[in-house]
């Protein structure tokens, strides 16, 4: 219900959703900044073969190129924000919006977000370069993820198209995942959970 609210808002009303979406920048800091320090950590940790980056003003241009560059089919179930570069610095001034990116080479090979909110509760999602698909990306972001919504100790949701298949065998490898609901549009509201020999 909440999720499909918060849609609502954003489609419907981007001026409520625009100041919703400051005070829960502000509320989200106030209350986890002390965890969000061991973020650094575990990036490192996944950054074995790739590098994964927190994204800031100083990368988002070569982020927008990055979308830029993707075919269109990369974008039929993935459409969780503006793609140009004035959007995606609002998401970098966004406390609440964890956002990250995976190079190889100096190359951005995945992206992965995820929004979060102060209440207790991350949205997650990514997209893995067309080049580099099937060749581990997914699985890496998503278990890096997965680390840092355990170490923030909210859990974490997002949604899956049923006709994403490929996108629903991802998810089962990285995470235990729990269908909670279908929500209007048809897609899956889902859980993602720790596979239960890594759960803390």
């Amino acid at each position: 219900m909440l999720y499909q609210l918060a849609h609502i808002i954003r489609d419907k009303f981007p001026w409520l959703w625009l100041f919703v979406g400051r005070i829960n920048s502000l509320l989200f800091h106030i209350r986890y900044h002390k965890n969000l320090k061991d973020i650094p950590l575990i990036l490192k940790k996944h950054s074995i073969g790739y590098n994964i980056e927190t994204i800031s003003k100083y990368n988002i241009t070569e982020l927008a190129i990055f979308f830029q560059q993707q075919p269109n089919d990369a974008y039929t179930f993935f459409k969780p924000h503006g793609f140009e570069e004035k959007e995606l610095k609002k998401l970098v001034d966004d406390k609440s919006f964890l956002a990250y990116m995976v190079k190889k080479e100096q190359k951005i090979v995945g992206y992965f977000f995820m929004r979060c909110s102060f209440l207790g509760k991350a949205y997650r999602g990514y997209m893995t370069d067309y080049k580099h698909r099937r060749m581990g990306i997914n699985k890496l972001m998503g278990m890096c993820a997965t680390d840092i919504c355990q170490t923030l100790n909210i859990p974490m949701y997002g949604s899956i198209s049923p006709a994403n298949e490929a996108s629903l065998k991802s998810a089962a490898k990285i995470n235990d995942i729990k269908i909670i609901e279908t929500l209007s549009n048809g897609d899956y509201l889902i859980q993602y959970l720790p596979k239960e020999h890594c759960r803390k």
